[in-house]
């Protein structure tokens, strides 16, 4: 298993700033802030993405699938703006595409990284045209299968590639993190991460006692604001004492004493 010599901790915005460029400009502040080393958004096109009479999840009652990633998607100008402020503060600029067109904007924008969401693991035109880019790629793994995992990463052939663990559920229950995940993911022999949906530390503290460098959580403003992923997130105190402590577990599994 490949590591890093530092932890290196993703605080997932996504789509939690609900469209608002000063809400994502403050979210990555916070996530600096905090110690975080990269902020990961999504960058979503309604049109080459879902049909517009697709049904809508639970969470979204009061507007469609398609009008709300219409409303809250950033386009090229934004997206850049927010990488270059990311990038002044010295955070690394991570974006999930749903589609090869999302792609190809964030090619133009020179992004830091892709992460290929869980959903998108099959999605092989998508992974072809990411593998082109020869940029740092990272890997979500929730619902896939291990046939499905192994055709992912021989088409994504990078040495530039973490394999996340990642349950899709949210929030996921502690004993369905799948921390046995990981023995099986050793024989890729790339960097491992976690993708913590769970709803407090443990996880992540779990994984990193194995060996794991890559942790990915999410966080907002509130627990209440509007959208799929607020209600499981961190809140700003909160997120800023996971970082603390993840990192002290990490430092506490790579520091050898002489007794």
């Amino acid at each position: 298993m490949k590591r890093f010599k530092k932890l290196f901790l993703i605080a997932e915005i996504g789509s939690v700033h609900d469209g608002s460029l000063g809400n994502a400009f403050k979210l990555i502040q916070v996530a600096k802030d905090s110690g975080a080393s990269a902020v990961k958004f999504q960058l979503h096109d309604a049109e080459n993405e879902t049909l517009k009479d697709a049904p809508n999840p639970k969470y979204f009652r009061s507007e469609k699938r398609y009008s709300y990633f219409q409303r809250t998607a950033f386009g090229f100008e934004q997206m850049n703006k927010l990488k270059k402020i990311a990038n002044k503060l010295k955070l690394k600029f991570i974006v999930s595409p749903f589609s090869i067109e999302a792609a190809k904007i964030l090619k133009k924008i020179d992004i830091d990284g892709y992460k290929i969401a869980s959903g998108e693991v099959t999605n092989h035109p998508l992974l072809n045209t990411i593998s082109s880019f020869n940029k740092n790629i990272y890997l979500s793994t929730g619902m896939s299968t291990y046939k499905e995992i192994d055709n992912a990463i021989k088409i994504l052939k990078t040495r530039k590639l973490t394999l996340m663990q990642c349950t899709s559920q949210y929030p996921c229950p502690v004993d369905k993190v799948g921390l046995n995940v990981l023995e099986k993911f050793k024989k890729y022999n790339c960097y491992m991460g976690f993708s913590d949906h769970t709803l407090g530390f443990s996880g992540a503290i779990s994984f990193i006692a194995n060996g794991v460098s890559v942790i990915e959580k999410h966080i907002t403003f509130s627990k209440q604001m509007y959208g799929s992923d607020a209600k499981h997130s961190m809140e700003p105190n909160e997120f800023r004492n996971f970082v603390r402590e993840t990192n002290d577990a990490f430092t506490i599994y790579h520091s050898l004493i002489d007794k």
